[in-house]
């Protein structure tokens, strides 16, 4: 492989790991109990965890589509 091209693994590691707080923090809103935060906090975890999981549904795809090219072009 190339080194203009970086392993796809490492790549999503990284961009995993760079999200991850993001995610976190999305977590904790969903688990957080109405009585002392409200409803509305909750909702939102509820919101961001779904656009956590397209995000890395997404990046998946991205990847995948990537590497499958980059094979292509080594052939």
């Amino acid at each position: 492989m190339s080194q203009q091209y970086p392993d796809t693994l490492t790549l999503k590691d990284e961009i995993i790991t760079a999200f991850r707080p993001i995610e976190q923090l999305f977590k904790i809103m969903d688990k957080s109990s109405p009585e002392s935060s409200g409803e509305l906090t909750r909702a939102y975890g509820e919101i961001g965890l779904e656009l956590c999981r397209n995000f890395r549904r997404r990046l998946d795809a991205i990847l995948n589509t990537q590497e499958q090219e980059n094979d292509d072009d080594c052939q």
